[in-house]
Protein backbone atom coordinates (compact mmCIF):
# COMPACT_ATOMS: atom_id res chain seq x y z
CA UNK A 1 0.00 0.00 0.00
CA UNK A 2 1.36 3.53 -0.73
CA UNK A 3 1.99 5.65 2.10
CA UNK A 4 0.84 9.01 0.48
CA UNK A 5 -2.44 8.03 -0.47
CA UNK A 6 -5.49 9.91 0.76
CA UNK A 7 -7.66 7.79 2.99
CA UNK A 8 -10.75 9.36 1.61
CA UNK A 9 -13.44 7.87 4.18
CA UNK A 10 -12.06 8.82 7.69
CA UNK A 11 -15.09 10.45 9.83
CA UNK A 12 -18.53 8.95 10.32
CA UNK A 13 -19.65 11.86 8.22
CA UNK A 14 -17.63 11.23 5.43
CA UNK A 15 -18.40 7.85 5.41
CA UNK A 16 -22.37 8.98 4.97
CA UNK A 17 -21.87 10.91 2.06
CA UNK A 18 -21.21 7.36 0.25
CA UNK A 19 -24.76 6.08 -0.20
CA UNK A 20 -26.24 3.36 -2.40
CA UNK A 21 -28.58 3.74 -5.13
CA UNK A 22 -31.38 2.21 -3.40
CA UNK A 23 -30.97 5.04 -0.44
CA UNK A 24 -30.62 7.80 -2.74
CA UNK A 25 -33.95 7.17 -4.46
CA UNK A 26 -35.68 7.31 -1.26
CA UNK A 27 -34.30 10.62 -0.38
CA UNK A 28 -36.50 13.62 -1.18
CA UNK A 29 -35.84 16.85 -3.10
CA UNK A 30 -34.11 18.79 -0.32
CA UNK A 31 -32.36 16.06 1.16
CA UNK A 32 -31.12 14.73 -2.42
CA UNK A 33 -29.50 18.79 -2.86
CA UNK A 34 -28.28 19.01 0.77
CA UNK A 35 -26.48 15.71 0.25
CA UNK A 36 -25.28 17.23 -2.90
CA UNK A 37 -23.99 20.08 -2.08
CA UNK A 38 -22.09 18.27 1.02
CA UNK A 39 -20.12 15.75 -1.60
CA UNK A 40 -19.28 18.75 -3.76
CA UNK A 41 -17.74 20.35 -0.26
CA UNK A 42 -15.93 17.03 0.31
CA UNK A 43 -15.20 16.72 -3.15
CA UNK A 44 -13.46 20.25 -3.15
CA UNK A 45 -11.43 19.35 0.39
CA UNK A 46 -10.19 16.01 -1.22
CA UNK A 47 -9.26 17.96 -4.57
CA UNK A 48 -7.24 20.33 -2.10
CA UNK A 49 -5.56 18.45 -0.42
CA UNK A 50 -4.49 16.56 -3.74
CA UNK A 51 -2.94 19.48 -4.95
CA UNK A 52 -1.28 20.70 -1.90
CA UNK A 53 0.92 17.37 -1.98
CA UNK A 54 1.58 17.99 -5.60
CA UNK A 55 3.16 21.30 -4.48
CA UNK A 56 7.42 21.33 -3.95
CA UNK A 57 8.41 21.90 -0.45
CA UNK A 58 9.66 25.65 0.79
CA UNK A 59 13.64 25.17 1.35
CA UNK A 60 14.94 28.35 2.68
CA UNK A 61 18.90 28.38 2.47
CA UNK A 62 21.40 29.53 4.78
CA UNK A 63 23.59 32.55 3.40
CA UNK A 64 27.16 31.90 3.43
CA UNK A 65 29.11 33.86 6.12
CA UNK A 66 30.90 36.90 4.93
CA UNK A 67 34.40 36.08 5.38
CA UNK A 68 37.54 38.78 5.22
CA UNK A 69 40.72 37.30 4.39
CA UNK A 70 43.74 38.26 7.10
CA UNK A 71 46.46 37.83 4.69
CA UNK A 72 47.97 34.44 6.19
CA UNK A 73 47.63 30.58 4.70
CA UNK A 74 47.79 27.55 6.32
CA UNK A 75 48.46 24.55 4.38
CA UNK A 76 45.87 21.79 4.22
CA UNK A 77 45.98 18.18 4.32
CA UNK A 78 47.09 17.57 1.00
CA UNK A 79 49.73 19.86 1.03
CA UNK A 80 48.21 22.83 -0.46
CA UNK A 81 48.01 26.40 0.57
CA UNK A 82 44.61 27.97 1.77
CA UNK A 83 44.27 31.31 2.61
CA UNK A 84 43.00 31.86 5.87
CA UNK A 85 39.93 34.08 6.58
CA UNK A 86 37.54 35.05 9.22
CA UNK A 87 34.01 35.79 9.72
CA UNK A 88 32.85 39.69 9.59
CA UNK A 89 29.71 40.67 11.64
CA UNK A 90 26.05 40.32 10.19
CA UNK A 91 24.87 42.83 8.29
CA UNK A 92 22.19 44.48 9.71
CA UNK A 93 18.95 45.34 7.48
CA UNK A 94 18.14 48.63 6.72
CA UNK A 95 15.02 49.79 8.49
CA UNK A 96 12.45 51.40 6.61
CA UNK A 97 10.29 54.23 8.11
CA UNK A 98 7.15 55.97 7.36
CA UNK A 99 6.67 59.29 5.99
CA UNK A 100 5.80 60.47 9.22
CA UNK A 101 9.08 59.33 11.12
CA UNK A 102 11.01 60.89 8.33
CA UNK A 103 9.31 64.35 8.77
CA UNK A 104 9.49 63.50 12.67
CA UNK A 105 13.33 62.79 11.88
CA UNK A 106 14.17 65.97 9.88
CA UNK A 107 12.37 68.17 12.00
CA UNK A 108 14.57 66.57 14.93
CA UNK A 109 17.40 67.35 12.59
CA UNK A 110 16.95 70.97 11.74
CA UNK A 111 15.83 72.11 15.30
CA UNK A 112 19.35 70.53 16.62
CA UNK A 113 21.19 72.66 14.12
CA UNK A 114 19.54 75.54 15.74
CA UNK A 115 19.98 75.02 19.04
CA UNK A 116 16.33 75.03 20.14
CA UNK A 117 15.22 71.86 21.08
CA UNK A 118 12.17 71.07 22.85
CA UNK A 119 12.60 69.85 26.69
CA UNK A 120 10.37 66.20 27.06
CA UNK A 121 8.79 66.38 30.30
Amino acid sequence: MKKNRLAITKTFEERQLFLSSFELRTFTKKRLITHIIKLQKFIMKIQYQMYKSKLPRLRTRKQKALREYTGEYTISAGGQRVPMTRRLPKRKTKRKFSRKQLAAQRLFAKRARAGTLRRRR
